[in-house]
Formats: C-alpha cells, structure tokens, sequence
C-alpha cells in the first residue's frame, strides 16, 4: 500500500492517542512506523491469507488493513482486549489510507494510473477532470531516495520540472517517480545526463546519494504504468549488475534482465565452473578490475593500460596469464562475451536487498 508522509504522519498522530506501543509494517514487513524503528519482520502466511482476523503469535498481536496491499500493525500482548484493540486500530489506519477516487488531487491520479489501479472510462474521466492530456509522450525516472526525506526529495524533483506536463509522484518512502514530458524519438542520451544532474543536485543539497531508473518513453496515458514498471525493473537488476553506476536506463539492461531470470542453480553452476578454488588466486581484486577496465574500454588495451596506470605490456603479460590458466583469450570478442556472462552470473546469484516493488 502506498504511504506518502503526509499519512503517515496522520497515522503516527492517530495511533500515538492509543496507549499501547503498535508498530505499522509494510508488506515486506519492513517497519514503517515508529519511523525510527529500521527493523524488518518476517509476516507470518497466516496473516498474509487472512489479513483482517487478529493473529496471536510469539506474544504479539497481528492484523492487516484491506486492500491488495495491506498494512500490518503489530501490537504487544495477546489477551482478548488487544485483539479488539487491534481491530479499532486497523480500521482508523484503513480510514486514513482509503483513496477517494473522486475527490483525487492531481498528484494522487498520476499515482492511481503508476499503480494500474484505474483503467479505462475512469481513467478518462479523472484525466479529464485534471486536465491531463491522454496523447502526450511520456517517460517516467524513478529515484530511489534511501536516505533522503520525501519533502526533500519533492522540493528538488518540482525544481526539475520545465514542462506543464512534468508531474513529480511520491510513490512510497523510498521512491519518488517524475514523470516527464517527451518525444515520441526520444534522446536518451539527454535522458541519461538529465538523471545524473538530479544525482549531482541531491548529492550536492542533501550529501546523499541516490538513484535513477530511467523506463521507456509510452505515447498514451494509460500505458505510463508500464514505464513505471521498468524504472523499477532497471534499479532492481542495474544495481546488481552495474554497482558502480547510479543511472539504469531499461531498455540498456537486455543482456542483464536475460541473466537475472535465468534460475539460481543454473546462475552458480556456470560462475562455479570458471570461478573457484584453483582460480581464486588468479582472479584476485586487482586482476579483476583490470579486466573490468578492459571491457569498459571495448577490449583496447593502449587505453586500457592508460587508465589504470600500467605499461601496456603489463596488460598483455596479465591476460596472457588468464589465457594459460583458464582457456580464454579476452582479448577475442568471443571469449570476453563468455567470460562477462559468467562473471556477471556471479553477481546474480549474491544475496540481494532493498528490492523496488
């Protein structure tokens, strides 16, 4: 369920009147409220099945709110007066989170459309009644704000805005969506440097760092979900594989949103077969990052040499090593292609977090 911090602030005002400690989850079970609070919980398939029936368990009480997309408010005790407790208090947190389609402001319809949770004549009806043209190409960024407050974040991306069409979304705490105007060709090229001069601005107002996943440009309104759901697709697979960069661009990520379904057993048996003990020495930090380099630099080994600040023949002495250990001549395009793809199923198969949903 979306939260932006204005309800939650509702929330946190609401229940701090019942005087009993209730801790708010997502549904990762991540703790939304007390907003202090960073723990996350793993929410038993109970409560997952039947959100709105009250579960004792480990000495707390559990319920969710309604919806495709509860809440969960944990309450400690497990006596009949904190399950009744419980119910109350969902029921004021459903209240407070219940979206009047209706009487929706603008900000919230774009937000309705993101989460595909209006189609059709309804959709027509609220971008009619904001004045949001239906035919306008559009390319949705989004910005993972970690560690960045919400007010803040909207204050810079409302800066960003050139056109009568930009909208900036709140879409939950962690991620704000701008939904800018385009081309139907767009620049993606300007798209990129866009994104990394809204890195540079936060970086340089708030000292932290963030994101941006950048999706495909949709020409009709009712399909800028499908941006927003590569935006999300490209932070999530970009940061496994391009952990160096800060800007993932969907339609860039063939090759990685390739990788990251093939299975997890198949991912380690292949990375396994060329890295493990008898090459652990081989491949060892610096060996690594002067094969990245390589790769970075289309397989030319003047520059590469240059960059990292090497002779040229030791660059050749260093991969002429990996060839007599392992069979592969990076320096062939065949032979880079395989071995970027096993490295890369490396990655695939580490432990992940802070998944976009």
């Amino acid at each position: 369920m979306y939260l932006d911090h204005h309800v939650v602030a509702m929330i946190d005002r609401a229940l701090s009147k019942i005087d009993m400690n209730i801790m708010v989850l997502d549904t990762n079970g991540q703790v939304i409220l007390p907003e202090d609070n960073k723990r996350e919980f793993t929410i038993p398939e109970a409560i997952r099945t039947n959100p709105t029936k009250p579960l004792v368990y480990g000495g707390f009480t559990l319920i969710g709110t309604e919806g495709a997309q509860p809440l969960y408010l944990v309450l400690p005790g497990d006596s009949v007066d904190v399950s009744n407790c419980a119910v109350l208090a969902a029921e004021l947190v459903n209240m407070l989170t219940r979206v009047d389609l209706p009487h929706a402001d603008r900000e919230q319809t774009y937000r309705c459309i993101l989460r595909e949770d209006v189609e059709g004549t309804e959709l027509e009806a609220l971008a009619s009644e904001h004045d949001i043209r239906m035919d306008v190409p559009r390319q949705v960024f989004l910005v993972n704000i970690a560690n960045v407050d919400a007010e803040t974040a909207l204050a810079i991306l409302n800066g960003a805005i050139s056109e009568e069409e930009d909208t900036v979304v709140e879409m939950d705490r962690h991620t704000v969506a701008l939904i800018r105007q385009s081309s139907e060709a767009p620049d993606m090229d300007e798209a990129e440097q866009f994104a990394q001069a809204l890195i540079n601005t936060f970086e340089n107002e708030t000292g932290q760092a963030v994101s941006v996943g950048i999706g495909e440009v949709k020409t009709s309104l009712n399909a800028i979900a499908d941006s927003f759901e590569e935006t999300k697709r490209a932070l999530n697979v970009g940061r496994i594989y391009r952990n160096q960069s800060r800007v993932f661009v969907y339609h860039k990520l063939l090759l990685e949103r390739f990788l990251d379904e093939v299975p997890v057993e198949m991912q380690l048996k292949y990375n396994q077969a060329m890295f493990n003990r008898k090459t652990a020495r081989l491949f060892n930090e610096e060996m690594l990052h002067t094969i990245d380099k390589f790769f970075e630099n289309s397989l030319n080994l003047s520059e590469t040499a240059r960059q990292i600040y090497i002779h040229r023949n030791t660059l050749v002495y260093r991969l002429d090593k990996v060839q007599r250990q392992i069979g592969l001549d990076l320096r062939s395009f065949d032979y880079a292609v395989t071995f970027k793809m096993m490295m890369l199923l490396g990655k695939n198969g580490q432990e992940r977090g802070g998944k976009i949903r």
